[in-house]
């Protein structure tokens, strides 16, 4: 027999849509609008597994997810929602729902998460309040990622330690788990590189979470303090620290704080939020200095898509203050957007040596550090030049200034040998 799908959707066009796709795929679907319809057919014992939307004419489904589990433990639910925030997948964790899966999706990624739901048992969560939005938001598969690791350390003790270039977010991170487990952040505490040692001993003796913050700029001494903290403490730790830069990290220190690792990943491997971002940020500043939102243009905004980025969002964050700054109306034109590009540009090719002298002192932790440096500089250059043009190899190599055949080969000896699509 066909396992049974029920549908709580309120778009009617998307209902249809996940109805006729679930039936071809050979399950039988009965779909509603009503979370009390759905509710009365979990309660009925009707269907293996429930797909609900989290917003409901005007409702939040995931106030009322926990009251599914307690009824049937058994059946696994799969969360969907246009609502990409960390807070919202945080939320469907901890409710006990088996999956859950930003708008857009793909429909044959649907069927296979479905095909495996009803083939398991699911998790069951303790339930949870709704967290405030953190701004810490985005669709791309890897911030998601993110989003669902810091969920599951929601509902763990461990000591995580949240990695990531410079500026990718790894605060606001630490900040979205610490709600996600029900704590005030403002009553944390708060251990940064400018703190004494005897701060940072002293902050894992309370039992109490504390944060630790850029762990990689701290110097010897407070490293040390910090592994003899985690060795005589009660208080679960989350740092913060970006590797490659400031001081080499006491491995014994990491071995003690890595009990879980989350990595943030940087902007340029997560383009396609770039425009939920950039909302964000200019409704946050248009608050900011009392006057109306401006709206990025369509050329204005692929041009921050093509943007290098090297510092991530925090550097999205300061070029939109620029160009909410500097735009006359409250549409921001191309030329408009580029001008507050500028000083990026500059700024990224004047780092240059000095992320230079990074990836030399990394390599040469290897017995081949050249050919390391090489490669690594080589993959980095062709990942950011065939993402500028939609992975076509030929206006990558033009980008690049090298023959296309050329480009193929190096690919090739970086294991990337694939075939353009």
């Amino acid at each position: 027999m066909s396992a049974r799908i029920l549908v709580l959707e309120d778009d009617e066009s998307l209902k249809r849509v996940l109805s006729r796709a679930l039936s071809v795929a050979g399950f039988q679907v009965r779909a509603t609008a009503s979370p009390e319809t759905a509710i009365s057919w979990v309660r009925e014992d009707q269907g293996d597994l429930l797909l609900a939307d989290v917003m409901l004419e005007g409702t939040n489904f995931l106030d009322q997810l926990s009251l599914v589990t307690r009824m049937r433990p058994e059946l696994p639910v799969i969360i969907m929602s246009a609502n990409a925030t960390a807070s919202t997948a945080i939320d469907a964790e901890k409710g006990g729902a088996f999956e859950y899966l930003p708008k857009p999706f793909d429909l044959d990624d649907l069927v296979t998460h479905i095909r495996t739901a009803v083939g398991k048992k699911p998790k069951v969560r303790a339930s949870g309040g709704a967290s405030e939005p953190t701004g810490f938001i985005g669709q791309s598969a890897a911030i998601q990622t993110t989003f669902k690791s810091i969920a599951r350390a929601a509902s763990s003790g461990a000591h995580v330690v949240f990695t990531g270039e410079s500026g990718v977010g790894k605060r606001q991170a630490a900040e979205a788990l610490l709600k996600a487990c029900g704590l005030v952040i403002r009553e944390t505490r708060v251990i940064t590189p400018s703190h004494s040692v005897e701060e940072t001993f002293e902050s894992t003796q309370s039992g109490k979470p504390v944060l630790w913050l850029r762990v990689n700029e701290w110097d010897a001494v407070q490293q040390r303090a910090a592994r003899d903290a985690l060795d005589s403490g009660t208080s679960r730790v989350i740092a913060t620290m970006t590797p490659g830069e400031g001081h080499p990290i006491d491995p014994n220190l990491m071995v003690r704080l890595s009990e879980y690792i989350i990595d943030v990943p940087p902007l340029r491997e997560r383009r396609e939020d770039i425009a939920a971002l950039a909302e964000a940020f200019l409704r946050m500043f248009s608050r900011r200095d009392g006057r109306d939102t401006v709206v990025l243009a369509p050329e204005a905004l692929e041009s921050l898509r093509q943007a290098p980025w090297a510092g991530n969002v925090a550097e999205l964050r300061s070029v939109l203050s620029r160009l909410m700054l500097s735009t006359r109306g409250t549409i921001a034109s191309r030329a408009e957007a580029l001008a507050a590009l500028q000083n990026l540009n500059t700024e990224t090719v004047a780092d240059l040596p000095g992320a230079a002298r990074q990836l030399a002192g990394m390599a040469l932790q290897s017995e081949e550090a050249r050919q390391v440096a090489l490669d690594a500089l080589d993959r980095a250059l062709f990942e950011q030049a065939l993402g500028r043009v939609g992975g076509n190899r030929s206006k990558a190599a033009e980008l690049l200034g090298v023959n296309r055949n050329t480009l193929a080969r190096r690919l090739q000896e970086l294991g990337d040998g694939s075939e353009e699509e």
